[in-house]
């Protein structure tokens, strides 16, 4: 679907109590909704959002109203939510709902530069646990991230439909491994629940010089910290190795580590224990989404202008999170030496 200009300002803005739009910039960073940018001759700045329908539930808006209200209580700086001339969370046009939210200054990456963002983006991730540590709400969304039982599953249930077994024939070896390295690797059932972003990919942060702000607040839910932990650790501390492939980057995780546990409550020894695979299993169960949406194709966007389709972008993706994973594997050891020399223990 084409959302151009016009549509914006007449269809969608229209619903708003904002005017005098000056620019409309399209944000081409993300994989699942359509972002722009939006500027008013005032220099007021905004970002408007088409949401994809399975994150624009009711429940969804509302937990995300709930949580960049409590936010904006505690003075974090980050997004809070503008509603519609009728005080409804979303507009609706051209089939989708649109959320509108204040834009949050600052610089977004795609990738980690250099060791001292993972440690500015540490402590930004353990500032915002710590925040949100006060909430008093109860999630009302049942789409929980980082469920990785159910992502393991509804792959296992994806490559037993006859329809897909063509596909499935193409990336069987990569994704066995998967299921296999999934089905070993599971969390602990006794690990302490907090509030978590959910997805805290780096072009979720906004970096100042000296600290940074979590947006893309849409995914918050009580969970165990490793999963913004580990989804940190795949998104941040990955680099590009030989013939294109991703491989971990010890020196970045390193930063990332020190950087969270200099600023967070003390992490108990079952999280402490956990903590290396972390990342592993963040990238494994990534890869297995990548494998069951090969199969559906459906649910990621992909780059035009590298792929010819979905299913091609979601095979490099898989081969790439599986190379990451490896990588990261073959590091446990030296993760826990260095825990040890942080935590004492």
């Amino acid at each position: 679907m084409t959302i151009n200009n016009t549509i914006i300002q007449q269809e969608i803005l229209s619903q708003y109590e904002i005017s005098n739009i000056s620019t409309i910039e399209p944000i081409s960073i993300g994989l699942i909704h359509q972002s722009f940018g939006l500027s008013t001759v005032h220099g007021e700045k905004y970002i408007l959002q088409g949401l994809h329908h399975l994150l624009s539930t009711d429940e969804i808006l509302a937990d995300y109203e709930a949580v960049t209200s409590h936010l904006h209580t505690h003075c974090y700086g980050g997004p809070r939510l503008i509603k519609t001339a009728k005080q409804e969370r979303v507009a609706e046009a051209q089939g989708l709902r649109w959320r509108l939210s204040t834009f949050v200054p600052g610089v977004t990456y795609t990738q980690i530069e250099e060791p001292k963002q993972a440690y500015i983006g540490g402590q930004a991730l353990a500032h915002f646990h710590t925040v949100m540590s006060s909430i008093e709400y109860q999630f009302k969304s049942k789409h929980l991230g980082h469920n990785t039982p159910a992502h393991l599953q509804n792959l296992i249930q994806a490559t037993e439909q006859k329809e897909y077994s063509s596909e499935w024939s193409t990336i069987a070896g990569l994704g066995e491994q998967v299921i296999t390295a999934l089905s070993e690797n599971l969390w602990p059932a006794n690990l302490t629940q907090i509030v978590v972003h959910g997805d805290p990919k780096i072009s979720n942060l906004r970096f100042n010089d000296t600290s940074a702000i979590m947006i893309d607040l849409d995914t918050c839910s009580r969970h165990t910290r490793l999963v913004d932990l580990g989804d940190a650790v795949r998104s941040w501390c990955q680099e590009q190795g030989l013939n294109q492939r991703p491989r971990f980057s010890f020196e970045r995780w390193k930063a990332l580590v020190k950087g969270y546990l200099t600023c967070s409550e003390p992490l108990s020894q079952v999280e402490l224990e956990c903590l290396p695979r972390a990342g592993y299993l963040i990238t494994l169960e990534l890869a297995s989404r990548f494998a069951r949406d090969y199969l559906e194709d459906h649910y990621f966007a992909y780059d035009a202008e590298r792929y010819p389709n979905r299913k091609a972008h979601n095979h490099a993706r898989l081969e790439a999170m599986c190379s990451l994973a490896q990588d990261i594997n073959d590091h446990f050891g030296r993760m826990r030496d260095y825990i040890a020399t942080l935590t004492h223990t």
